[in-house]
């Protein structure tokens, strides 16, 4: 070991930043060198990196309800709990999948902090580089920042508006400052005049930083239009310093209940947030999403695939089918408008309706009458996971994350 630890700089980093990080946590304790080595923010970038090529393994956080006695199904009493599974191809082709490690559920550990009866509230915010956001906890107003690999969580206390009605969240990184932020938009609640004249006051916005550890409000102008309101909703994830969401616009102004209720919402949309600038900004679906009431286009999710914005969700101009639709955005860097593409349609038995994760290119993660399967969309094989315990899928939550080295303890330079 003494002469392993004379190896060049170059050449250990080469090899200690393959290794997964419960690894490298004992090896901090070798030799001096390395302490500082594994420390260093050109070692954990180095490490990231690879984890992010590493397709052999694939990580993913479940939120699940599962029979809490689990030597029989008898016994129907539930409780939701957050599980760590990693599945590893076991061959060359990479067309089977295997447990290789399950790890401790935070139910029994609590290892971020949370009470098991707080749980079923609390939900998958997003995640990057390893690091998993959650929220929800009791009154809404708190979030946590979470390294499953290594152990680390941090419980970040928001003060929310008072006449805030409804939450949303975003998690990404900042490639300029090099830091994590996490973005709390609230709806307020709308204003009635004595003539009946309703007024939906707009979003505000707080943005966290890892850094400094500390929320404050920022400008919203950029999720208003003249006429409108901009709300992002669900499906966030983040990509290239942009944290995306599904949501909707939604009227401004309205003379009674009446034409509120029958006209409120205009159409829905893709709102990004850019970590950088800080300013939010909203993608049109593709046009055709719109043409018809039928569509029912809300259904789509928005994702990462091939390195491209995309779409997925299902095809209803042949519903019967239980098709699935990909749309990607073209020629796109996060502000400037591409075009959307469609780039496949496939067909799917009956019972695959809840599409969870993209594994990566070809595979997915779905629910297909109670199991757990990846589907490839080239050839529709479907591969059933082998997943521990009975569970309820119909609310089954699902991130695939990297393990990473970053730290969320202690503020970054």
């Amino acid at each position: 070991m003494a002469e392993f630890c004379k190896l060049p700089e170059e050449m250990a980093m080469q090899i200690l930043s393959r290794l997964p990080p419960q690894s490298l946590m004992r090896f901090k304790g070798v030799h001096k060198s390395w302490y500082t080595m594994i420390n260093s923010p050109k070692f954990i970038a180095k490490h990231l990196s690879n984890s992010m090529h590493n397709h052999s393994s694939i990580c993913v956080l479940f939120k699940l309800s599962v029979l809490k006695n689990n030597n029989t199904r008898d016994n129907d009493e539930k409780e939701t709990v957050f599980s760590l599974l990693t599945f590893c191809n076991d061959d060359d082709d990479h067309t089977e999948h295997i447990i290789h490690h399950v790890g401790d559920d935070i139910t029994k550990n609590h290892v971020v902090g949370i009470k098991a009866k707080d749980l079923e509230s609390v939900w998958i915010i997003g995640h990057c580089d390893g690091i998993i956001c959650l929220g929800g906890l009791a009154d809404s107003s708190n979030v946590i920042l979470w390294n499953p690999a290594l152990g680390e969580f941090k419980l970040l206390n928001l003060e929310p508006y008072p006449d805030q009605v409804m939450t949303s969240f975003g998690f990404g990184y900042d490639p300029k400052s090099k830091d994590y932020k996490v973005v709390n938009i609230g709806k307020p609640g709308e204003e009635e005049y004595g003539d009946g004249h309703i007024l939906n006051n707009p979003p505000t916005v707080q943005v966290y930083t890892l850094g400094t550890n500390s929320w404050r409000e920022i400008k919203t102008g950029s999720l208003e239009t003249e006429t409108t309101n901009m709300w992002p909703e669900e499906f966030d994830m983040y990509f290239k310093g942009f944290r995306y969401w599904g949501g909707r616009e939604q009227i401004k102004e309205f003379d009674n209940f009446c034409d509120r209720n029958e006209e409120e919402y205009v159409r829905q949309l893709i709102i990004s947030f850019d970590t950088v600038d800080e300013v939010f900004h909203h993608i049109l679906f593709p046009d055709s999403l719109y043409e018809s009431f039928a569509c029912w286009y809300f259904n789509m999710n928005v994702i990462v695939w091939n390195e491209s914005v995309a779409l997925f969700g299902m095809d209803y101009g042949i519903c019967e089918d239980y098709s699935r639709v990909l749309w990607v955005m073209e020629d796109f860097g996060g502000v400037v408008k591409g075009s959307w593409i469609k780039q496949f349609t496939f067909g799917t038995a009956a019972g695959l309706e809840k599409p969870l994760q993209f594994w990566n290119r070809d595979e997915i993660l779905l629910v297909s009458n109670g199991h757990l399967v990846s589907c490839n969309i080239d050839t529709g094989k479907l591969k059933h996971l082998p997943i521990p315990n009975y569970m309820d899928f119909d609310h089954l939550e699902a991130a695939v994350y990297v393990n990473s080295i970053v730290g969320i303890l202690e503020a970054r330079n």
